[in-house]
């Protein structure tokens, strides 16, 4: 994704074949999955999904479907250096934001899972699931908070299919084209895809229902992140200051704090700088802060809060 900063005003209108009503556009599917396959997700991109040649017919190597391949990624404890493995499908050589739900098979039919794959741009995520004798159901949402843009940019909602094999792939979606006419920070629209089949399950007709909601939020770009220690007299023990993306893992309050003051400083697309300020008690485990992608996305970053 390549976006450049700049402090403008954003708007949101559709493209392709969609019309944005109240900055809110919905998909819904009826009745059976056009693809046959379920929705587990969307891939988002800044650009269109293009699976034709030049001269208009399908690829070959595509055919309509952007497909993911399985991967092991690596995890480890900053704490105890220890590592973890887990599986996950990604869009190699794609740029984009993934946010889905996908199933992953180990080895016969009992041996699967279901896991989570967000990208760091994805903020504020939540799963929800719900199982009944009547309906299965799966909603995850997020949002993904951008700086105002200098030029026209377009987020393309892909929605992420999952076939009875465990093969993934990406459709060509509809998008949002990001404007210079936003001027407040909070200012935001967003996209649901939604499917509803019909599956039969222990010999019982029931509905799979899954719902995908992704919001684009503007927030001013961060550029400090101050921790203001007080004490129980309201005088303050200590201030310290972090450029967002330096924030540390864990930061350690002082023995005399009662409570504390984290300061976002932000520029505005005026260029004045905005302070926002949230207090914390000294028992709080741990907080979140926003710094800038390279791409002028935001994402969040926790950091554990350590008590004497």
């Amino acid at each position: 994704m390549k976006m450049k900063r700049r402090y403008l005003m954003l708007v949101c209108c559709t493209l392709i074949l969609y019309t944005l009503t109240g900055c809110q556009l919905a998909k819904e599917i009826a009745g059976t999955n056009v693809y046959e396959d379920r929705l587990i997700g969307v891939f988002v991109t800044t650009e269109h999904l293009d699976f034709f040649n030049t001269d208009g017919s399908d690829s070959q190597k595509h055919q309509g479907r952007l497909y993911a391949v399985m991967v092991t990624k690596t995890l480890e404890d900053e704490q105890t250096g220890e590592s973890t493995y887990t599986l996950e499908y990604d869009f190699e050589g794609m740029q984009g934001i993934q946010y889905c739900v996908p199933t992953i098979q180990l080895g016969d039919a009992l041996d699967r899972y279901v896991t989570t794959v967000s990208d760091p741009a994805i903020c504020d995520g939540q799963t929800r699931w719900y199982h009944s004798d009547q309906e299965n159901s799966v909603s995850i949402d997020g949002t993904i908070y951008v700086t105002p843009s200098s030029t026209i940019n377009t987020f393309y909602f892909n929605p992420v299919y999952q076939s009875a094999d465990g093969s993934v792939y990406a459709v060509t979606g509809s998008g949002i084209m990001v404007n210079h006419h936003a001027h407040s920070e909070g200012f935001a629209c967003s996209q649901t895809l939604e499917t509803t089949t019909t599956i039969t399950e222990n010999g019982k007709a029931k509905r799979d229902i899954v719902s995908v909601k992704i919001s684009i939020s503007v927030m001013f770009t961060p550029e400090i992140v101050a921790i203001i220690q007080m004490d129980s007299d309201h005088a303050m023990v200590c201030r310290t200051e972090y450029e967002p993306d330096a924030m540390p893992q864990d930061f350690t309050l002082e023995t005399d704090t009662a409570y504390f003051i984290v300061e976002t400083h932000k520029r505005d697309y005026t260029g004045n700088m905005q302070i926002s300020r949230e207090i914390y008690g000294s028992e709080v485990d741990s907080i979140e802060t926003f710094f800038v992608l390279a791409d002028g996305v935001c994402a969040k970053h926790f950091t554990r809060i350590i008590g004497q």
